[in-house]
């Protein structure tokens, strides 16, 4: 609960209260009472310009001390003060991030062909890619060449299988295409209450010697959406790092890649811990709705969504808490017909809503 701020008028009238209990001796021996409600008055002014300044005063340290929590700290320009916080617990805001991936490049030449690194690719002209590295095309192959946008956030993600160009063309090269994969891992500079989550998080969990809140933590300072740490996931001394990407995306093999080089960079020199793409799978509940209308069937699909992707990788599913969700949004008379059991998810495994069968068990 917020401090309650007496009101300027509030303030004057302490001011008022507290000048009329005091007494002065005149020089001519006679005691004075200042009386600052007699109106046009200078008492009366001071009054009203104590009020007035007392109530800055209230708001400018209900703000500071907003500011010095970590809960409701800003990022207001100049005044807020969770970057500072993040400066201190050392939990620096995920920026920007450029998507990665793979073209593959087909060689219509009789001879090795050879494409530099920064080479430039795009699609429709206003995004490009660049290669990573330098390749050499055998005659008539086809290779897979590494290349990261030359742009941050979103605009360089890229559906898998389409049909790119050269932004100067490289004699011998003749089709260039994205990958199965496509191009992932772009994402906007992270979100004020990821981040403050974060912080929160780095506090309550100090660091150890390669604990599951610290490979968690790692991941997600590598920009993971959803992490699940495993202990001797393939064995004694192992650990597994499974995880999602921004928007419960399966990460492509290269947003694995840099995952596995950022926890390497982190992890105690022992730490055998290897990063894997968790999966997302569809959950598709039959559920019979009386009465059965449109409104009552969005109302149950946006209860159920969010319910999915609260339970996490490798999470348990409840019968109970599905048919809670579903009350809850369009009443008792509605009947979860399946699953019929709680059940629990591998360890690589997210649940998302996937298509609800609105029908009975006949």
């Amino acid at each position: 609960m917020s401090a309650q701020i007496p009101t300027p008028s509030a303030l004057a009238q302490r001011f008022i209260a507290a000048l009329s209990a005091q007494q002065f001796i005149a020089s001519d021996g006679t005691t004075v009472t200042l009386d600052a409600m007699a109106p046009a008055t200078f008492e009366s002014a001071l009054a009203i310009l104590a009020g007035l300044t007392d109530y800055e005063i209230y708001l400018y340290l209900r703000d500071q001390l907003l500011e010095l929590m970590v809960t409701t700290a800003t990022v207001t320009p100049g005044t807020g003060l969770l970057p500072q916080h993040a400066k201190i617990w050392g939990v620096p805001r995920v920026g920007a991030t450029a998507a990665v991936g793979y073209f593959l490049m087909a060689s219509t030449a009789t001879a090795p062909v050879t494409v530099p690194a920064g080479t430039a690719i795009t699609v429709d002209g206003t995004v490009q890619w660049t290669t990573d590295n330098a390749v050499t095309v055998a005659a008539g192959a086809t290779v897979s060449v590494a290349v990261t946008a030359t742009v941050t956030d979103v605009a360089g993600n890229l559906a898998p299988n389409t049909v790119a160009t050269l932004v100067s063309p490289v004699s011998g090269i003749g089709t260039v295409v994205s990958d199965q994969n496509g191009l992932t891992g772009g994402a906007p500079v992270e979100g004020v209450e990821s981040w403050r989550a974060r912080i929160i998080d780095e506090i309550r969990n100090p660091p150890g010697a390669g604990t599951v809140a610290d490979y968690t933590k790692w991941a997600k300072d590598a920009g993971a959406l959803v992490v699940n740490v495993v202990p001797a996931y393939t064995g004694p001394g192992t650990v597994g790092i499974l995880f999602l990407a921004s928007d419960y995306a399966v990460p492509s093999p290269a947003q694995v890649t840099a995952m596995q080089a950022a926890i390497d960079a982190k992890r105690p020199v022992r730490g055998n811990a290897t990063v894997y793409a968790a999966e997302v799978v569809p959950q598709n509940p039959q559920i019979q709705l009386n009465p059965d209308t449109a409104a009552a069937r969005t109302a149950v699909q946006d209860a159920l969504a969010p319910y999915y992707l609260s339970v996490g990788l490798g999470g348990r599913v409840y019968v109970e808490a599905l048919q809670a969700q579903i009350s809850t949004a369009a009443g008792q008379k509605n009947t979860l017909v399946s699953p019929t059991q709680d059940f629990t998810l591998a360890a690589n495994q997210q649940p998302v809503l996937g298509a609800i069968n609105w029908g009975d068990a006949s």
